[in-house]
């Protein structure tokens, strides 16, 4: 399969696409459940439709699964979990860009996991994704903070 979803057309039902993902095999998704990141991600500019993937088997962690590139999934955290004082400035107009209402906008970091190294993964706290669940919009900021970092570890060196 390549790698657009498959989009059946139904008459007054829920439309359904299926996908063949590289990780996780063919996937069923609601088309109310597709994100749109407007903008994109940074290195995957043309890439904008996504789902995210939730199961409790791979808690606290979710898979934002590209729709248009079944290759393409990134891992996120909220970031709250390791660092609870976790409060960046939001660029402004972005509740507005997002639909969103104070409150509505939850921030997820991109998560880097290094091949065999799994107690050296980071988190990116300057590029957030930046989602609001109740329009399904979504954009990756790039934050101008010098509080935090894109290689933020996860796992305390305590805890390793």
């Amino acid at each position: 399969m390549t790698g657009d979803a498959s989009r059946p057309q139904s008459s007054g039902e829920q439309q359904i696409i299926r996908i063949e993902t590289n990780r996780f095999g063919l996937m069923e998704f609601s088309q109310d459940s597709v994100i749109t990141v407007l903008g994109g991600i940074i290195g995957f500019p043309s890439l904008i439709k996504y789902v995210l993937i939730i199961k409790s088997n791979y808690a606290p962690f979710y898979w934002l699964q590209s729709l248009e590139d079944p290759s393409m999934a990134l891992v996120l955290v909220n970031p709250v979990l390791f660092k609870t004082d976790y409060n960046p400035t939001l660029p402004e107009g972005l509740n507005e860009e997002l639909k969103a209402k104070e409150g509505d906008i939850q921030l997820l970091a991109i998560v880097t996991i290094p091949a065999g190294r799994p107690q050296d993964m980071t988190a990116n706290l300057l590029g957030p994704l930046a989602l609001n669940p109740n329009s399904r919009l979504a954009r990756q900021l790039v934050l101008d903070d010098r509080l935090y970092t894109h290689r933020q570890p996860i796992i305390s060196a305590g805890d390793k």
